[in-house]
Order: structure tokens, then C-alpha cells, then sequence
């Protein structure tokens, strides 16, 4: 951004110079590695070295910011052929990424000023646990983009910002602001963005079209244990390349991990803490590909699982509606870093080919009810095929510990239910009273289908506090917990209404996550119906009433909620026009993090 987008790093060598000179210190050309293209941290620590005394870099990085910020108010420009060139690459649908060593509280300050709109992804210095020059940034930018490094090219003005994208494998095109930045393989050097067009950042990456890549940059595993054996497979990451052509190995990281040339990543960990591994990939034409593998590892007399992440997410058909549906899908669950799913609208074969992705546990019952596991699928619970509507439950071991006093195994049951009548269709265009709507839901068919369910779950919500229980699905109905007097201008108009579905859920004991974390609807609404539908598809014209008709609900002593979302990511357009959308279904996920408590 600074220097490349905007013409700041003159701006940020001013402000550096003038708290340093406040200092005592003048700077140099020797301050130029120090300050050009480093983070504010980086800078700091610089100073403070530099000019000794008792000032902290806490201290001087609240100073730095301060006076940047103040210099970029009232002086941001941008640079050369800048704007030009993100106009060009919107025009052609190439979606890009703003990956900048300043906090996120000055790319906003720029972009705001700029009233730039052009980023899909967005990677600042409180992004990354490291910032440029290590590959980290532009590893999350190619990351949340959904491609590899190789096929990016990253515009960058200091040598500091080169370093960063070539170690993460981008293509480099260095239009130097302040700091000279010579040629080199891979890399181009221009004068001026002036210079540069679709053609050229085409052509620097015309030969990376080809070759083994993974859908990620890293990914976390599930968690390990000291002195027990691990194991993960991640070869279904891979593509670009046929299994048979490809040799996966260890490049570097953990002693006690070792890399199969399968591609399993396998060994005993000696030492509580986060392993971290690097896997390459090289196929028989020598292209690589690269892997970092986090590996969460606990004590030896430590509960394995301490925290849990539960994903509700009705797939649309499988993902079908949008291209390269299941790619996105597995990146979008390595993104929220899940333990367990779900799945509505399986459509056949979705978790089925997500699990042997990840190499994950799957059950599925019929065609449409599905559930993925991080952890073991110990026993399955219902019919093996309950119809499309209808729900499909399994437990799901976390720990071969039974002596922790944590919870070592968690029943999940995944539901669906009958889609018409739809309520707030009959409340919002048809006007119908609360007994009426009741009367319809009678009719829909949904209460019986729960109640059937919870009669199946009887004996497990019995024993909860013994062994939690989670109800995941798309209920095709709202929350009583939603509709009241308070939130009606958020449905029609109309106030509060008993819908049935929840409350016989609630009866049962079960809690809704999203309102236990999110007590107010107003503020909160989580609507999850639906992220591409603003109007009716009847072609109407009226606007489509938005609802929560997907939930996580749990049970039991042992499950906090501490996180809840209505879970949507990336660049989406409206139905009908939703082939190259990010997110692959015209529901939103509801993602509940979990705290596993002492019973």
C-alpha cells in the first residue's frame, strides 16, 4: 500500500524523521532498511535501539502512528497509474488483494481517504502473527483468495515488500519508490504502474499455470498429545498434479514429525506446544508445492480437546450452484479451523468427498443429511435413511481419556426440515395471526419431524451432562426467541409469534448458541436466510423477508458457547448471477465455539 498504492512512504519517512529528531537522532540512508516497507513495531524497536533513553517502543510506536497518521489526513495521494490499473483489473473480474505492513486502523484511514473499493482481501500488520519481510502476509492474501502464490503477482516499491512476496512464491512486479530495487528472476522492475496492464501481470505468471499447488497456504490439524502417536493426511489438498506423479516430504519443522511420500504427516510428539511443519510437494516434472502444517499438541495428562468449533451449513444442492464448489467448501472449513459439521443438502456425495479432502470422519444418511469429523465417528445413531427431511445423529469420540474431567465423546445429530409452508412467507406477504401461522406450521409437517427427533435424542439429552448433545440444522422455520414486539420492523412489521419449532427444542433442554451469546434480536438479528436472495424469486419484485432459520443448539453442563456467527465469507453476488461466488450456498453457516467446562 504505502509507496505502491499510495504515494506514503515519503509521508512515513517524515513522520519516522520527525519523532526521531524530537529524539535526538537524525536519520540516514543507513535508517533505510529500518523504516521503508516495516511494520511500526519494527520501526520502533529500531528507534528505540538507536536512540537508548527510557522511552518504550510502545511508546514510540504510539508516536509514529500518531504523527503518520495526522500526515496522511491531509496528504494522500495516489500514485501513478495506481487507480488505473485496479480499475482495469475490476472491469475483468480479477480479484485482488491489499496486503500492507501498517495497522489495519491506517489502511482504512488510506482507503477512506482514497475511497478505493477494489479489494476483495484485505491483509494488514495485525493480520499475521509476522509481517513483511516474512512470506506470511502474502501467504493469507493468496490464501484468503483461494489460490496459490505462484499464480499471484504482488506490486511492490521496497525491498523489504519484494523480500516478503518472493518468499511466499509470488511473481514480483517492484515499482520502486525511495529504495532501489534491482531485476532478478521472477521479478520485474518498472518505472511507474503507468507501465503496467492486464497484459503484463498476465504474461509474469503465464508459465505458473500449470503444477501442483495446495487450496491452502497452511492449515491446523486436530490436536495431539505428548507421548501418543499422531497422524494426519493432507494429500487431498493437493492439486494441479495426479497422485501417482507427486512425492510429498518433509522440507522442515518438528524433529519428531515425519512426512510419508503419501503424503501423512505422522509421529509422537515429546513437548506440549504448537508443531509446526513445512510439507512439500514435488511432482515428475519438478514443480513444488508447499504446505505449512500446524499441529496443536497438549500434555501428557492434559485433556485432549479443550475447545470445539460446530458448523451448521445447508451446502445448496451440494454447492453445486457455483464453480468449483467442493474447492471452496474445503477451504472455507480449513479456514474456520472446524472440528465438526453439519451438512444439509449433502446432495449425494458432498461429505463423502470433503472427508477424503481433509481425511476427516463422515456419516451420511440418505441422500441429503450428512456430518464431518475432525475426531472419530465412534457410533451412529437413527435411520441409515431417513428421507431428505428428517435427522441423522452420531458420537463422536475426542478423547481416549476418559480421566480428565472433560467430556471424552459428543453426540451431534444434523437435521433438515420440510421447507413448505415457509412462515415468515405467510407472516410477512400474507399477513396471517399467530394462530393461523401456527395452524400452518401444524401443516408444514416441521414440529412432528422435530418431535420425532427428540424422541430419538430422549435418552441423550437425559444423560447431557455426561456427554453433551449438539442439534445442528436448517429448521426451515424462525426462532420464537426472534419474533417480539421489539424486532418487528425486522419482520414486516409483525411482532411477536410462538413459532413452535424452537420452543419444542427448547422444552427438550436445548440452548440456542447464537442467542445465548447474542441475547438481543435487534442488534443481532443472524439472519441466515439468506446472503444472495434480497427479493422474492417469484419476480414480484418484494423484498425477501431475512430470518435465522439455521442453528447450532446444545445441551449439557459441559458445553460453554463463546463465539456465535451467522458464518459467510469472500465476494458474493445476488441469485441469479452467483456461478462465481465465494461462498457456495444461498444459506449462511451458523459457526458456535465451544468451551468444554468441567462437569
Amino acid at each position: 500500500m504505502d509507496g505502491t498504492l499510495v504515494d506514503t512512504e515519503e509521508v512515513w519517512w517524515l513522520s519516522v524523521a520527525h519523532v526521531a529528531q524530537d529524539l535526538g537522532h537524525e536519520l540516514t540512508d543507513a535508517d533505510l532498511p529500518e523504516v521503508l516497507g516495516r511494520p511500526v513495531a519494527h520501526t520502533a524497536a529500531h528507534l528505540q535501539r538507536v536512540i537508548g533513553g527510557e522511552i518504550s517502543e510502545d511508546a514510540l510506536a504510539a508516536a509514529l502512528q500518531r504523527e503518520f497518521t495526522v500526515r496522511v489526513e491531509s496528504r494522500v495521494e495516489p500514485r501513478p497509474g495506481a487507480v488505473e490499473l485496479l480499475d482495469e483489473l475490476r472491469r475483468h473480474g480479477i480479484r485482488t488483494a491489499l496486503v500492507t505492513a501498517s495497522p489495519r486502523s491506517v489502511a482504512e484511514i488510506v482507503l477512506s481517504a482514497l475511497g478505493l473499493t477494489h479489494f476483495a482481501v484485505t491483509v494488514t500488520a495485525d493480520d499475521t502473527e509476522h509481517s513483511k519481510p516474512a512470506p506470511d502476509p502474502y501467504l493469507a492474501a493468496a490464501h484468503a483468495l483461494g489460490v496459490r502464490p505462484s499464480a499471484c503477482v504482488a506490486v511492490e516499491d521496497t525491498p523489504t515488500g519484494v523480500a516478503s512476496a518472493e518468499a511466499a512464491g509470488c511473481r514480483v512486479l517492484a515499482v520502486p519508490s525511495m529504495a532501489p530495487v534491482p531485476p532478478a528472476p521472477g521479478r520485474t522492475v518498472l518505472d511507474s504502474l503507468k507501465q503496467a496492464g492486464l497484459p503484463l501481470l498476465r504474461s509474469l505468471v503465464a508459465d505458473t499455470a500449470t503444477g501442483p499447488y495446495f487450496l491452502t497456504g497452511s492449515l491446523t490439524t486436530r490436536n495431539a498429545r505428548v507421548g501418543e502417536r499422531f497422524r494426519a493426511g493432507i494429500a487431498g489438498l493437493l492439486r494441479g498434479a495426479g497422485p501417482d506423479a507427486v512425492t510429498f516430504a518433509a522440507e522442515h519443522g518438528a524433529d519428531w514429525a515425519e512426512v510419508t511420500p503419501d503424503g501423512t504427516v505422522h509421529g509422537t510428539p515429546r513437548t506440549a506446544g504448537t508443531a509446526e511443519i513445512t510439507v512439500i510437494a514435488t511432482d515428475s516434472a519438478g514443480g513444488r508445492a508447499r504446505l505449512g502444517v500446524r499441529i496443536p499438541v497438549v500434555g501428557a495428562d492434559d485433556p485432549l480437546v479443550r475447545e470445539l468449533k460446530v458448523m451448521s451449513w445447508n451446502l445448496w444442492f451440494g454447492g453445486t450452484k457455483v464453480d468449483d464448489h467442493r474447492d471452496k467448501q474445503l477451504r472455507i472449513l480449513l479456514d474456520a479451523d472446524v472440528d465438526l459439521v453439519g451438512i444439509q443438502e449433502n446432495h449425494f456425495t458432498a461429505a463423502e468427498e470433503l472427508a477424503a479432502a481433509l481425511g476427516w470422519d463422515y456419516h451420511q444418511a440418505g441422500q441429503n443429511l450428512a456430518v464431518l469429523s475432525r475426531y472419530p465417528i465412534e457410533a451412529r445413531h437413527g435411520s441409515p435413511d431417513p428421507g431428505f427431511y428428517g435427522g441423522t445423529g452420531v458420537t463422536v469420540r475426542l478423547d481416549t481419556r476418559t480421566d480428565t474431567g472433560l467430556p471424552h465423546e459428543v453426540v451431534l445429530w444434523s437435521t433438515h426440515l420440510n421447507y413448505t409452508p415457509y412462515g415468515p412467507y405467510d407472516a410477512c406477504f400474507d399477513g396471517l395471526t399467530a394462530a393461523e401461522l401456527a395452524d400452518r406450521e401444524a401443516s408444514s409437517g416441521r414440529l412432528a419431524q422435530m418431535h420425532d427427533m427428540l424422541d430419538a435424542m430422549a435418552g441423550q439429552l437425559a444423560d447431557r451432562d455426561t456427554t453433551p448433545v449438539l442439534l445442528l440444522g436448517d429448521f426451515n422455520a424462525p426462532s420464537h426467541l426472534d419474533w417480539t414486539e421489539a424486532t418487528a420492523p425486522l419482520h414486516g412489521g409483525r411482532g411477536a409469534v410462538p413459532w413452535p419449532v424452537t420452543r419444542a427444542a427448547e422444552a427438550a433442554g436445548l440452548r440456542d448458541s447464537y442467542r445465548t451469546i447474542h441475547a438481543d434480536p435487534l442488534r443481532h438479528p443472524g439472519f441466515t436466510w439468506s446472503p444472495i436472495h434480497d427479493a422474492h424469486e417469484d419476480g414480484s419484485g418484494r423484498p425477501e423477508p431475512q430470518d435465522r432459520i439455521d442453528f447450532v443448539l446444545y445441551a449439557g453442563a459441559a458445553l460453554m458457547p463463546r463465539t456465535s456467527a451467522a458464518y459467510v465469507t469472500g465476494a458474493n453476488n445476488l441469485f441469479p448471477d452467483v456461478a462465481a461466488n465465494d461462498w457456495p450456498s444461498d444459506h449462511a453457516a451458523v459457526l458456535t465455539s465451544f468451551d468444554l467446562v468441567t462437569r
